[in-house]
């Protein structure tokens, strides 16, 4: 039987955040706590993973059954069994690029985030062997079980939830699954960069950057240039 190979991965990934709550109007300055809570993730080493039903996709973890599995009498507990499985992983959502104008907008509050650089190697060697790393598949239709995924627990719930919508394909996400919802732990210097949004408040841009640099994590501004995100080189005052 032939086998599946994936040689091609990302150098680079990415994760956007806000530091604001969800739905806060205008240019105010970031919620303390929140950005406590974001920043300190990054100086203790860790990437935060909710559960599937915390995504802003209401059609995260469907799937299909074929008719021989919805035949089968045992079809409910299995259904009952599945949502147990996709609720007990814990999920962080990551993407392959950080210049995304929609990504910053939707998931870095408007450019008022930032969004945190990681390179894969090292990701990969924090990480421990419970925690695995999926590229998300794009289609038209949800992810297919058939009879066979009713005996093979181990890799149903994260397959089903590596498939999404074809029209969320410009995220380019892969996702760190966790074997529960929580902190995974990454320590040592997975943290390269963090990308600054154009429009975050001066003040904190000046407390991001002091905390940041603190832990030695380099920090870069950003600035839309036509329909471009780009770096910008930091100035004397930053």
């Amino acid at each position: 039987m032939a086998t599946i190979e994936t040689y091609a991965r990302p150098t680079w990934l990415y994760r956007y955040r806000s530091l604001r709550p969800r739905g806060a109007d205008g240019d105010g300055a970031a919620d303390r706590k929140r950005l406590d809570r974001e920043l300190g993730a990054i100086e203790e080493g860790y990437i935060w993973c909710g559960t599937f039903n915390q995504m802003n996709d209401p059609m995260e973890g469907f799937y299909r059954a074929n008719a021989r599995v919805r035949d089968e009498h045992s079809y409910n507990e299995f259904s009952d069994a599945v949502r147990l499985e996709k609720l007990g992983l814990g999920i962080a959502s990551l993407s392959e690029t950080w210049d995304n104008e929609l990504m910053w907008a939707h998931y870095a509050d408007g450019f008022r985030g930032i969004c945190i650089a990681y390179p894969m190697a090292r990701l990969l060697e924090g990480l421990d062997e419970h925690h695995a790393l999926a590229r998300v598949a794009y289609g038209d239709r949800p992810h297919y079980l058939n009879l066979s995924s009713m005996q093979n627990s181990e890799l149903r719930a994260k397959a089903i939830l590596s498939t999404k919508n074809v029209k969320w394909s410009y995220e380019r996400e892969w996702r760190l699954f966790s074997p529960d919802p929580g902190a995974a732990q990454y320590g040592g210097d997975a943290v390269a960069t963090v990308y600054l949004g154009m429009r975050m408040a001066e003040g904190d841009r000046r407390l991001v950057t002091r905390r940041l640099r603190a832990a030695g994590v380099r920090v870069r501004r950003t600035v839309v240039q036509g329909y471009s995100v780009k770096r910008f080189r930091p100035d004397r005052s930053d």
